[in-house]
This record gives C-alpha cells, structure tokens and sequence, in this order.
C-alpha cells in the first residue's frame, strides 16, 4: 500500500498563490519543487492597452499552465491575484481535465483585491509577517500531508442542504450544474460531488435489489464487472493504466458509470445516510454488519460518523414478506426495544435463540419473530 501511495503522489499538481505576499512565497516553492513559475504580474504590463488586464493575463497564465500540466506532466506555480470567483472554477476546471491536484495558498495580508468564500479546494494559509517563509517546511509540514489526503481518501459524502448561488460545479454523475441540495466530500475536495437526487439513484430498492448483480451482493464480493463498464479513475487515466480492481476510486467510478448500487441510501434503519464503500479485496477490509450481525468484506454501506456498517445484501432485503408458515406478511423490524419484541428473542421458525441487537421478521398478528435467514430462504417478496 505505501508504493502504491507513492505513486498516486506523482499526480501533478497545481499550486495557485494569492495574496499580498505571494510572490516571494511563490519563487521560494518554485525554486525548492522545481516547478514553472507563472507570475501573472510578469504577463501585465505587457497588456498595458486592454481594457481587461485581469482577466487576460489570467487566461494567458492558465493557457501556459496547461502546457506544463498536460503535455510535460509537470506540476505548475502561479502567482496570482486570483481576484474572482470565474478565475477559481477556471482553475477548478483545468486541474479536473489534467487530472491535476489545486491547492490554493493565501498569503498574509491579503491584496485587499474582491474576496469571495473558496469551497472545495484544498486551501492553506501563509503568514510570513510572523516567520520567514521556508519552502522545505512548508512543502515537507503543510502540502504533503494535503498531497496525500486528496489522493488517497474514500470520499465520505455528506449531505449539504443549501444553494450555490450562480453554481457552476457539475454533478460528476450527469455533468448537470448543481444548483441547491447536494452531497460533496467530506473533506472539501470536489472531485465527487451530486445532485442529491443523482447521488441516491437509482432510490428505489426494491429495483436495486431485482438489477444488482449477485457478485456484489454475496458476504465476499468479486468485482466481475462487464468490460465496456469499468472506467477507470483520473489517477489511473494520469498514470496511463485501465481499470484496476485494486483501486478504490476505479472501483467507484466503474460502479457510478454502470449504475450497479447507488451511491448514498437513506435507509430507515440508521438516522445518517450510508455511503457505498468499495474497497480492492487485496486490502482485506473486514467488518461486523450492523443488520444481521455477521461480518463482512470489500463492500459495504457506512456511516463515517457511527461506525455503521451494512451489508448490500441486508439493505437490500425486502421490508415485507410471505413466508411458508405464517398466514401474515412478515415486516422487517430493526431493534427489540419494545418489550413485546424482548419477550419474544426467540426465532419461531428454528426455535433457537435470538439476537435482540439483530434484525428479524415480526409478524404483529402473531406477535412472532424470525431469524433472517430462517425466512428469506423460503421467502416471497409481498
């Protein structure tokens, strides 16, 4: 695992600085990474003439940027005032067609230029004014650790119910721009972010549960994914590999692409959404389902914040059931916290005991329960 973290480090990079310092914070980096430096303020003066030096200038270094990032591979400086929230989603969308990291470095004092709030992109600041600026530092203490948060996190997703106001993030599902309630990485990163409706799709179930191929819902799954689905990730595009079952973000990108299980579920058993979690099988990632109470591997729904895990199998269980020895339709019961359910913790098909932490069948009118696999083995759905 380290060699491969490595490797994902050697994405390129774009480090765009800002501020009224930025300049010296800019050519000591450039000059320690050995990296190009674009010193938008270079371009200026040359522009004396236009009515809209900003903005030219600015599209001219990230003309030069793009040079450097796709076709040299290398990672790029540029100094910049970085005045509007335009020049931003530019850079956003230049470093997602590199497969390029952005990190944005404000400078202490700020150049007293239009602010606006910077949202999912890596942001660190810099003060010079309290200690001489180090390049080794700074690149050693505060960008690798950014480096290697961005390259090898799982992107927990967390609901925002709010609007961006004149959005132009796009959905990374339907490439629509996202204008109000979305799910965005936890971590600030904006290399997966969607509609709320587009990360649940497909939100029906029961339809999931009838189209989900059976390699993904067993306790230990196999990615035997068709060949004209699996999609492989910016990383890998980068590094100029296919599809890798041994990595986590080929893995999401293949399952978003073929549309095998959704992303987020609100599942009513948990008051947090769950996300998806695919994980290579060489990582060996094991877990006890908060459902039945078996343990699993790869693949699961978690919630990050409570530890809950889920099987794909379990989330996919039918709420309701026939079974063969009950006249009732069964329902699915996810705690025993009522006393009639305690008086009953044991399953009426097996007459063994049974876990009351666990999920069961209830029958109201019999006031039964029944193990889950007692009943979906020779269960119909109702």
């Amino acid at each position: 695992m380290e060699k491969q973290e490595v490797e994902q480090l050697d994405a390129p990079i774009i480090l765009a600085v800002k501020g009224q310092t930025r300049n010296t914070v800019a050519y000591k980096l450039a000059k320690h990474l050995k990296y190009p430096l674009i010193d938008q303020d270079e371009i200026t003066p040359f522009l004396q003439n236009s009515k809209h030096l900003n903005n030219i200038s600015f599209e001219i270094s990230l003309s030069i940027a793009s040079i450097q990032l796709k076709e040299l591979k290398l990672g790029v400086i540029i100094s910049t005032p970085l005045s509007q929230k335009t020049q931003l989603d530019n850079l956003k969308k230049q470093a997602k067609s590199a497969g390029a990291l952005l990190v944005i470095i404000q400078c202490l004092p700020k150049d007293g230029s239009n602010d606006f709030n910077i949202e999912g992109v890596p942001r660190l600041i810099v003060d010079p004014r309290k200690q001489t600026f180090v390049a080794e530092e700074f690149v050693s203490d505060e960008l690798d650790k950014v480096r290697k948060r961005s390259y090898r996190h799982l992107h927990p997703l967390i609901f925002k119910n709010k609007l961006i106001p004149e959005s132009e993030v796009k959905c990374s599902r339907c490439q629509e721009t996202i204008p109000g309630p979305y799910y965005q990485c936890f971590l600030g990163c904006d290399e997966y972010i969607f509609h709320k409706a587009c990360g649940e799709l497909p939100g029906d179930l029961e339809q999931v549960g009838e189209n989900c191929p059976k390699y993904l819902r067993v306790t230990e799954p196999e990615y035997l994914f068709p060949e004209n689905l699996r999609s492989n990730c910016k990383i890998c595009k980068y590094k100029g590999t296919e599809f890798s079952d041994g990595c986590h973000d080929c893995l999401f990108q293949t399952n978003m692409k073929g549309g095998f299980l959704p992303i987020i579920v609100n599942h009513e058993s948990h008051a947090h959404p769950l996300n998806l979690l695919m994980m290579p099988l060489s990582y060996n990632y094991e877990f006890r389902c908060s459902g039945c109470g078996d343990f699993g591997h790869s693949t699961s729904y978690r919630c990050y914040d409570c530890n809950f895990n889920l099987h794909v199998s379990c989330i996919l269980l039918p709420r309701t059931v026939s079974y063969n020895y009950d006249k009732h339709p069964l329902r699915l019961t996810y705690d025993s916290l009522e006393q009639s359910y305690l008086e009953k913790s044991y399953c009426e098909a097996c007459k063994e005991e049974r876990n009351p932490e666990h999920w069961f069948y209830y029958c109201p009118a019999c006031e039964s329960s029944t193990h889950l696999n007692c009943v979906t083995n020779q269960s119909t759905r109702s």
